[in-house]
């Protein structure tokens, strides 16, 4: 078989014991306790398979998955989350940014193994391009499907809040003017007083919910996003 897989998870014994067990069965096993090591050591040699817990100490696994689902050097690194949560919100977020399975704790070797081996057959070579996936806090944001998940829900946004949110997180915490931001929310916005992007804020804080408070007002200035 010789296929690497890479394990990230913050408890040590469960680390050791899926390197043994599945040295066992033939893979090439390392690990890593945090985010930051993973990437590391992706970066430096991608593995075939990336078994990865959702709760880490410095970087959740699902900002890990998004962010490796979102770089064209390994979007095509089979993932699957490893979790002791099992609602539909986490795994609806999972799957959103990109993973290729999930499996929940506690689990059986031979569940695993299966999961493993069916994720890897299926596995196949990125698209020349990869699908964009900005995020903010519990937002999602898929450019070119005009599509925003908060928690894993989809959210209903018109046009021009689309655009204004885009931009927001495109700038990454810049302020950005009222000016900017209504020529950001497209053509059909032209001729409006910029005092309209006010009402479009107010809109989109409404429909975000528990991420409204992502959107900062800058008195004076304009708006800023906070990650």
């Amino acid at each position: 078989m010789n296929r690497t897989v890479l394990v990230v998870d913050d408890q040590l014994d469960l680390l050791d014991l899926l390197r043994m067990s599945l040295e066992q069965h033939g893979y090439q096993v390392r690990t890593a306790l945090c985010g930051q090591d993973a990437l590391r050591q992706i970066e430096k040699e991608p593995p075939d398979l990336i078994l990865l817990d959702i709760l880490l100490g410095d970087i959740s696994g699902i900002q890990l998955t998004a962010r490796l689902k979102n770089s064209e050097k390994t979007a095509a690194i089979p993932v699957i989350l490893l979790t002791a949560k099992d609602t539909e919100t986490d795994i609806i977020v999972g799957l959103s940014v990109g993973a290729d399975d999930y499996i929940t704790k506690p689990f059986s070797m031979q569940v695993l193994l299966a999961r493993m081996e069916a994720v890897l057959r299926r596995a196949k070579p990125v698209p020349s391009s990869v699908q964009e996936i900005l995020t903010a806090g519990s937002v999602r944001v898929f450019p070119s499907a005009r599509q925003v998940f908060v928690e894993g829900k989809p959210v209903d946004l018109t046009p021009a809040e689309f655009n204004i949110l885009t931009e927001l997180i495109r700038s990454e915490g810049a302020v950005r003017s009222r000016a900017e931001l209504l020529k950001a929310a497209g053509p059909s916005q032209s001729g409006e007083n910029e005092r309209i992007v006010d009402v479009h804020i107010a809109a989109l804080r409404k429909k975000l919910g528990t991420a409204r408070n992502l959107i900062k007002t800058v008195h004076g200035q304009g708006y800023r996003i906070s990650f």
